[in-house]
């Protein structure tokens, strides 16, 4: 068995705004104000940002129609949803769903337990995310279809993100769990603190070390195409762990790939921070 690795996702094939531009997606049937774009917006509020439809208990697709053929092995859908113990299939075609490809169906888990991210049922992170590495595919069509979910039910989806992971090892030293605490803090004359309400976001940097020139270019496009510039990505620390998943962004400053005297391959120190922490 391989041992486990780190995965970074690339860039998501749903986002039609700003990192495909050329590409579509449409929903069947939306609601007003709660449209198919708004899965990839990178917005993580379950009370103003999330695709809904407007007939209850009825199958709904959102169908998303590439500028070329693009490749996936990484689909995440992020907290908030309702699609939990509900069935969901994930298509692709090449002649617009005349003959179809499945990539997955499965119905979600109801509860966080240790998972890989290759698990048959994918992983349901702490957070109540989802995650699921599947067999790649390449195609010009790829289409979400939600069967019927109940009485009085429709599928409510924040955020959901499809794209061609990248698998790393990442070197020592490596802190997966650190954290970082904001907030307001307030002393009184005599030196007592009080504080405002707290927040806690994962940080920590990434440091990647190339085994081979040949990896080069994956690691660019994953890193320096997408996440550099400040669109959220899923960061896995550990495959056979997939429930600690989060979504992270880069925070403002330096960084990318370099060479070094001593390593014939690129190096790089990233920093990361947890994207809008629950």
């Amino acid at each position: 068995m391989a041992a486990p690795q780190s995965v970074l996702s690339g860039g998501n094939l749903f986002n039609t705004v700003t990192a495909y531009p050329l590409h579509t997606l449409i929903a069947d049937e939306e609601a007003s104000g709660h449209e198919a774009s708004r899965i990839a917006t990178g917005r993580r509020s379950p009370y103003t940002n999330y695709y809904t439809a407007i007939t209850a208990n009825t199958q709904r697709t959102l169908t998303l129609t590439c500028d070329r053929v693009r490749s996936a092995n990484l689909f995440a859908l992020d907290r908030g949803n309702n699609l939990a113990g509900k069935q969901l299939v994930l298509e692709c075609s090449d002649d617009n769903f005349t003959t179809t490809q499945t990539a997955f169906d499965v119905v979600l888990p109801t509860a966080t337990t240790p998972q890989s991210l290759d698990d048959a049922f994918g992983c349901r992170t702490e957070e109540g995310a989802w995650l699921k590495r599947f067999p790649l595919r390449s195609a010009s069509y790829w289409r979400l279809r939600i069967p019927a979910m109940g009485a009085n039910l429709r599928p409510l989806i924040v955020g959901a993100h499809l794209s061609l992971q990248w698998t790393f090892d990442a070197w020592r030293p490596w802190a997966p769990d650190q954290d970082e605490l904001g907030g307001d803090v307030y002393e009184s004359d005599a030196g007592w603190q009080g504080a405002a309400p707290i927040w806690n976001r994962d940080v920590d940097t990434l440091k990647i070390q190339l085994p081979t020139p040949f990896d080069y270019e994956l690691a660019r496009q994953t890193i320096g195409q997408h996440f550099a510039k400040r669109r959220p990505c899923w960061y896995v620390p550990d495959d056979s762990q997939a429930q600690n998943a989060k979504l992270i962004v880069r925070p403002m400053g330096t960084a990318g790939f370099r060479r070094d005297p001593d390593w014939f391959s690129e190096r790089a120190d990233i920093p990361y921070q947890e994207f809008e922490a629950a």
